[in-house]
């Protein structure tokens, strides 16, 4: 088989490609599911909406960060905890700001392929979900408050549920 013959095996692969979701309730799901997962867990998270409800002041938003990853950090099964945001930054240390979900690569994430398992979490099927899907891992779907959001963001929640049927499925 030539190079370009692997190459569109490759892409059609992926192109049909369906990765786990699973929707979390809060964010002690989200806990219970990585306690219960591989060892060396790679747990990503957006953090609009996913760690901190959306236009929560700087202060809160700082702190509830860093309460998550402390939490998410001293949990055994869980590795590394990666924060991105396609929001400003916002004074995290280490949060990848403007992360262009769903395009950022893996270098970009500070992923090298060794990981025994890397999970994104996120609000929104249409960035978070994709990103996992592109990458090929496991997509958990977590909102925080989807009360009063946007026209923005409640037309992200509609298409959302139309790419998840074709490019998720239920674990």
């Amino acid at each position: 088989m030539s190079a370009v013959d692997r190459r569109a095996v490759g892409w059609l692969r992926q192109m049909f490609r369906r990765v786990p979701i699973t929707v979390a309730e809060d964010l002690d799901h989200v806990a219970e599911l990585a306690a219960a997962g591989p060892s060396g867990l790679v747990v990503l998270f957006d953090v609009d909406n996913t760690l901190v409800r959306q236009g929560a002041d700087p202060q809160e938003f700082i702190a509830r960060v860093k309460e998550a990853v402390a939490r998410f950090e001293a949990i055994p099964a869980v590795g590394r905890v990666a924060l991105v945001s396609n929001g400003a930054d916002r004074g995290i240390p280490g949060m990848i700001s403007r992360g262009n979900k769903p395009w950022t690569t893996r270098r970009r994430l500070g992923l090298t392929g060794e990981e025994t398992e890397v999970w994104i979490v996120g609000d929104q099927i249409i960035t978070d979900g994709l990103l996992a899907w592109r990458l090929g891992v496991p997509f958990v779907h977590h909102v925080v408050d989807a009360g009063g959001e946007g026209s923005r963001q409640s037309m992200m929640r509609r298409l959302g549920r139309l790419v998840r049927r074709r490019f998720f499925v239920d674990s």
